[in-house]
């Protein structure tokens, strides 16, 4: 039975046709540790989960030039989280709604993520991820101790304090952040604005093989179908093999497990209409109906190569996603400076993704920029003709002098 591809999802298509299944040597799987979670964390798992698809719909909606979208929102909500110990008020609120940290303290919020960020590494000795948090401050800006120190320990971030007046601070920001994502994301940060004080980042390296990989030798040019009409020719690998599948008349969802059955890749493809539509129909629900309906089978997998890069600002998509405020002059960080006037100036994501016969590499890297509010230019007054002038007493009005200047100089 073969169920046709009519349009692609995101970045690729699938194409499955279930086989009889065979017996097959299977090679001995090294199991590694299982992730752990309180009810609560796994309630602020399904939060996030909620996060990423609100957040990736809306990357979706703006996506109008049919370009290729990958991002990693998990990485948004670490440099956020990081963030989020230095808001108060209503700007925390925001950002806690969100993020979807309802019904969590913000000592539960930074214990969940201390929790994911030591031990979602050691969940499969054959999978490489590596999560990573940095803290970079201006030198002659003071930053709380507590707000510093909540970091280090909770998002074991690198907290340093560099001359953002000087180029070289850019390359040392980049440096580690290319370092932490074995080079496929290079650079976070282009130049560092006069009213930057610090930067939050996150970045998310992840590399695994396939539980079957897929033969080259077997890799052949299909026509991979675009929205809109027209087609072009892309390698697509191909091999029949054990996954979790489910499909009816709208959807054919797959779930390919990565070695050591820690992590997978799930794909989606709409049965009919366009990718955009397919994207902006799904929620919470659906995307967990679809989960809980997976069943094992044995099909044939045929699915492209695909390898890219992508960046966006989110300024935007998280101001319509209900954080706002923290990118205007009512933003309330006094738990980073209790004096300054703070807010985010700029949340940027870079994401790499590729996908061959042997697995997948994947790369995000995410940068909080706070800035110090630009206080309002000065109306100029000009005093360069004769003047009236007046000395009062303010409480009263009472004017006890008055004149006028006609020459200055005599």
């Amino acid at each position: 039975m073969m169920f046709k591809h009519k349009t692609p999802l995101l970045f690729f298509s699938l194409i499955i046709v279930i086989a009889s299944c065979k017996k097959n040597n299977v090679k001995p799987v090294v199991t590694g540790k299982n992730l752990v979670l309180s009810a609560l964390e796994q309630q602020k798992v399904t939060a996030d989960n909620v996060f990423t698809l609100k957040l990736f719909k809306n990357l979706s909606s703006s996506n109008t030039a049919g370009a290729n979208l990958f991002a990693s929102p998990l990485s948004v909500s670490f440099a956020l989280g990081m963030t989020s110990n230095g808001a108060n008020g209503q700007t925390h609120d925001a950002i806690k709604n969100t993020l979807n940290f309802n019904g969590l303290t913000q000592e539960q919020v930074n214990s969940y993520y201390n929790n994911l960020i030591t031990n979602l590494p050691q969940l499969d000795p054959n999978t490489t991820l590596k999560i990573a948090n940095s803290i970079w401050y201006r030198q002659e800006f003071s930053a709380l101790p507590d707000f510093l120190q909540t970091n280090t320990t909770s998002f074991h971030a690198k907290v340093q304090g560099l001359d953002f007046n000087n180029p070289a601070s850019v390359t040392q920001i980049n440096n580690w952040v290319s370092d932490q994502t074995a080079g496929k994301i290079p650079t976070i940060v282009e130049t560092i604005p006069a009213d930057a004080v610090m930067y939050l980042i996150n970045a998310i390296y992840f590399k695994s093989s396939w539980k079957e990989k897929f033969d080259p030798t077997h890799t052949n040019k299909r026509t991979f179908n675009l929205d809109g009409g027209g087609s072009v020719q892309a390698d697509f690998m191909d091999k029949i093999m054990p996954v979790n599948l489910f499909t009816n008349d709208n959807v054919i969802v797959a779930e390919l497990p990565y070695s050591g059955d820690k992590y997978s890749m799930v794909v989606a493809m709409p049965q009919s209409g366009t990718i955009g539509n397919f994207v902006a129909g799904i929620d919470s629900a659906k995307w967990q109906l679809w989960m809980n309906s997976l069943t094992p089978s044995k099909p044939e997998i045929q699915l492209p190569k695909f390898k890219f890069t992508y960046e966006t600002t989110l300024n935007d998509a998280l101001t319509q996603l209900g954080m706002g405020i923290a990118f205007t002059k009512l933003a309330d960080f006094s738990k980073i400076n209790a004096t300054a006037s703070l807010l985010i100036t700029k949340v940027k994501h870079k994401a790499f993704v590729e996908v061959n016969e042997d697995g997948t590499t994947a790369a995000a890297a995410t940068s909080v920029e706070v800035g110090i509010t630009a206080a309002p230019l000065a109306p100029m007054v000009t005093l360069n003709h004769p003047f009236f002038f007046a000395i009062r007493e303010m409480k009263s009005g009472l004017i006890v002098f008055a004149g006028t200047v006609n020459d200055p100089t005599k």
